[in-house]
């Protein structure tokens, strides 16, 4: 190699190795750019309650000076009311607690009290279908569910059964058997009703008004006609509905239907579908929450049903008394003539509602019963109540109440919290009152319960 190639050679790997370098310092650069140290963590400061516990220490609040202007209010009427320290279980104020008055949809209250402690939380209602007794017949067999919907997420009620599911199932039941899958015929067996449909004290009336329906053994969304709206007008064959809705579902729209009120004997036959209820507690809640009527008169049923009384009216209301008695409240005055308080002949006091809700405030088997209760402002029928204008502003969102309303009657149980964190069971029943003033009158009767100390 010549001196002048070697001089190039020399030269090629001293640049070679100077890129490298360049290169090599280049990334490190990069790295340092792109590192960082992780600082030991801090702790966090202590967080600021958004709500505090129930206040339970010292004494029951006084609430006579915040209720003694609410409660003088003449747009009440004949008042009875009752107040509890829920803490204490001492009563704090009353005015004629034990007048028995129209309660209204405040007797829905006892009806729950009587389910929770009779009945499993997890209780649900079975739907059924059978093969009848001649090739294309089935027979569907309500046992009391008046929650059901036409469709996944088409009705009124939370998580209910829907005839699409029970379709279904009767197609592939039928699809696997020698008697072949057309459906003609479809006999609806409401005999869980015991014949006993409509109440004799309620006005029929009320079924366009959208408040009752005949209570069939199966009903669409508690025979609402329009599943959206919780004051639609309802059913007056809720039972025959049921079955023109399977028969949809079935594809089979020429099908007969009709209705009886004797058993349909399907002797050993399995059933071809079965579906089933929301769990008792889910059911409580959308009664208190919405108020509906046939959902308390179906409940009432189950409560009879387990007793070992007839599933009808009279037995329903019967059971309900027992099972109060039996949890220590004296309902020997006591009117019951159904479950939902669409009846003006019951008869109940302030003593005996605000001592349920004290109860539920103590009793973790009743304690469902609370959480269905409508907050103000909040939802279910107090939506639209302790807004702006109202005079009772101050009770949004504190009380938790049950409602009730008929003509010339309005009522309002349930909690509120104070200021101080103490939380108060309350029963406030008015009757001759006019329904708009009296009702709003409840509402700032009840709020004025949020001040006390």
């Amino acid at each position: 190699m010549s001196k002048s190639a070697s001089r190039r050679w020399l030269y090629g790997i001293l640049a070679f190795l100077v890129v490298v370098i360049v290169v090599v310092a280049a990334a490190l650069v990069v790295h340092q750019r792109n590192a960082y140290t992780v600082a030991d963590a801090q702790p966090l400061p202590e967080p600021t309650a958004v709500l505090a516990p129930a206040q339970t220490d010292g004494p029951a609040p006084d609430v006579s000076d915040e209720l003694a202007g609410p409660a003088s209010d003449p747009a009440l009427g004949r008042l009875s009311g009752h107040v509890t320290d829920i803490a204490s279980g001492e009563e704090v104020w009353s005015e004629n607690p034990d007048t028995m008055l129209v309660p209204a949809s405040a007797t829905k209250l006892a009806t729950a009290t009587a389910a929770l402690v009779t009945l499993d939380e997890d209780e649900r209602v079975q739907t059924k279908v059978y093969p009848g007794a001649k090739p294309g017949q089935i027979v569907l067999k309500g046992d009391g569910d008046i929650t059901l919907e036409r469709s996944a997420g088409s009705g009124f009620f939370t998580s209910p059964a829907n005839i699409d599911d029970l379709a279904s199932q009767v197609t592939d039941a039928l699809d696997g058997s020698s008697e072949g899958s057309e459906v003609n015929e479809i006999v609806v067996d409401n005999s869980a009703r015991a014949g006993s449909l409509f109440n004799k004290t309620w006005s029929r009336d009320d079924i366009g008004a959208g408040n009752v329906a005949p209570l069939s053994a199966v009903m669409l969304d508690a025979g609402r006609l329009d599943p959206t709206d919780s004051y639609s007008p309802r059913s007056t064959t809720p039972a025959s509905d049921v079955g023109d809705s399977l028969a949809a579902a079935l594809g089979a729209d020429g099908a007969t239907v009709s209705v009886t009120d004797s058993a349909v004997d399907v002797g050993e036959e399995s059933a071809l579908a079965t579906v089933y209820s929301a769990p008792l507690s889910t059911r409580i809640r959308d009664m208190l929450l919405h108020s509906d009527n046939l959902l308390a008169e179906a409940i009432g049923r189950e409560v009879a049903q387990a007793r070992g009384e007839d599933p009808t009216f009279d037995g329903a209301t019967t059971a309900t008394l027992a099972a109060l008695t039996d949890e220590g409240l004296d309902v020997s005055k006591v009117v019951l003539r159904d479950n939902s308080g669409m009846s003006e002949s019951n008869r109940l006091n302030a003593r005996i509602l605000d001592g349920i809700i004290t109860a539920a405030g103590t009793d973790d088997k009743l304690r469902v019963m609370l959480d269905g209760l409508p907050v103000a402002a909040g939802n279910g029928t107090l939506l639209d109540r302790y807004g702006d204008g109202s005079g009772a502003t101050g009770g949004a969102g504190w009380v938790r109440a049950k409602t009730g309303t008929l003509d010339g009657v309005n009522t309002l149980a349930g909690t509120v919290t104070t200021e101080a964190g103490r939380t108060l069971s309350f029963a406030f029943l008015s009757n001759g009152s006019d329904a708009d003033e009296g009702r709003a009158a409840l509402d700032r009767l009840a709020a004025a319960l949020r001040s006390a100390t």
